[in-house]
């Protein structure tokens, strides 16, 4: 396939899914989790800069500006989320280019960029108003920077001024990118002891690059503390309580995991009680079927204003055979991307200690950086299962990383460059794209 065709079918993946995100959007698709939570933030300026709420400002204040040119309209919400699932079709095209040339078989790269362009997860979550919706567009911009920064001819004072804008800007829109602090100043140790740097020079790189997003991030734990908000309160557990998630839970399988496979509704409750699955079940749902029926029907007409709350939302009854058939077939990705991402991450932090870091090593670090931040805690926060602090739609950026890793190791370790399981890899992503796209629509 010629290098023209090849980025028209890149776009015509995008335009596709972006269509599907659009007509989610003109039925309600942008109702998804803590929605009133988010429409009151967006609509209610006093609220933009509330510190006791679980998100930094920078989303909020944004999407109030939109709100004060389009006024108190249902056209608001859905300009906004038409906005976000754009500009996260761009950023996939972006992150498309990224991680191209570390393919070496461009059918199983357009596999990848086919099944990111219709994972169920991503396309909910950048069309349902929330924070959450900017978490891809904002990794990947980090990377392209770190990336550019890593290069020894460019890691200028300049690129490290821009990675420190970068991160201080993701930070003030989704807490989680704290994550990438500490890692950050692991990458610029390893780096300027290969690269025998001058102390001078490493310390200037530092205060460039984590001043602003570090002093951002004191701030706002600063700011919570003082109103007793979700960073430094609400979020945790009280003296005395007990998890409903723990370690057990987290690193485990149980047998009633079995029982996800039948794609259960999440406001039904069934899979909300505690200790009853194990987190990697709960996740492959969450990411390979619409468990919240965020995309499904709204059973009470759109006033603007109204308590608009997923819980409202109906599935017909033939979709949840198609959740079933798309977590069926999900099982073989997440199988290869668990492997992958060991493998991967193994890798990178040899190439890092040797000062040869790829792009997917770098991918691989960031992004499970990410990962752990929302993943080890939750045994400490109150109600992690009843409150769905396992769902994958919180690590986002993490999951593009952990695919990657999975074709990855199709392209250098299952394929080798055998036509007849390239082909079957690619047959089988367009199946199970298909699925994803009947389940959405």
């Amino acid at each position: 396939m010629k290098f023209g065709k090849t980025k028209l079918v890149w776009a015509a993946a995008l335009m596709l899914s972006f269509g599907v995100s659009i007509f989610a959007t003109f039925r309600g698709g942008y109702i998804g989790p803590d929605y009133y939570t988010h429409f009151a933030r967006l609509t209610d300026w006093p609220q933009v800069f509330d510190f006791a709420a679980s998100n930094p400002p920078l989303y909020y204040l944004i999407g109030h500006g939109f709100f004060g040119i389009i006024g108190p309209r249902n056209a608001f919400p859905i300009t906004l989320s038409i906005l976000q699932a754009g500009l996260n079709a761009v950023a996939l095209w972006w992150f498309f280019i990224y991680s191209e040339r570390r393919f070496g078989s461009g059918l199983i790269h357009l596999a990848f960029i086919l099944f990111l362009a219709f994972l169920p997860v991503r396309v909910i979550h950048a069309t349902a108003i929330g924070t959450d919706s900017t978490t891809v567009p904002l990794f990947v911009l980090v990377l392209f920077l770190f990336d550019k920064f890593l290069d020894d001819s460019t890691s200028t004072w300049k690129n490290a001024t821009l990675l420190g804008f970068a991160l201080g800007v993701a930070i003030f829109t989704k807490y989680s990118f704290m994550a990438l602090l500490p890692v950050s100043l692991v990458i610029f140790v390893c780096v300027a002891a290969t690269r025998k740097w001058k102390v001078k020079r490493f310390l200037v790189v530092c205060f460039l690059s984590l001043a602003l997003p570090s002093l951002l991030a004191v701030y706002s734990f600063w700011a919570s503390s003082r109103v007793h908000g979700y960073n430094t309160e609400k979020h945790w557990l009280e003296k005395g309580d007990t998890p409903d998630m723990n370690y057990k839970d987290l690193f485990g399988l149980k047998t009633t995991d079995a029982q996800v496979f039948q794609a259960p509704e999440y406001f039904r409750h069934e899979i909300l009680a505690p200790h009853k699955y194990s987190y990697l079940a709960l996740s492959h749902m969450g990411i390979f079927t619409d468990p919240m029926n965020l995309f499904q029907d709204l059973s009470v007409p759109r006033t603007f204003g109204s308590v608009l709350i997923p819980d409202q939302k109906t599935r017909r009854p033939w979709k949840t055979l198609v959740m079933q058939i798309s977590m069926s077939m999900g099982i073989l990705w997440t199988i290869t991307a668990l492997i992958g991402t060991a493998l991967t991450l193994w890798v990178a932090i040899r190439h890092l200690v040797q000062d040869k870091l790829e792009r997917e090593d770098l991918a691989a670090i960031l992004g499970t950086a990410f990962f752990l931040l929302m993943f080890l805690p939750i045994p400490f926060v109150h109600a992690g299962a009843l409150f769905g602090y396992w769902t994958p739609r919180l690590i986002l950026p993490s999951l593009l990383c952990f695919f990657w890793a999975g074709f990855l190791l199709i392209d250098r370790k299952i394929a080798r460059r055998r036509q007849i399981v390239i082909i079957a890899a690619f047959v089988l992503v367009l199946i199970q794209c298909t699925v994803e796209a009947v389940m959405l629509i």
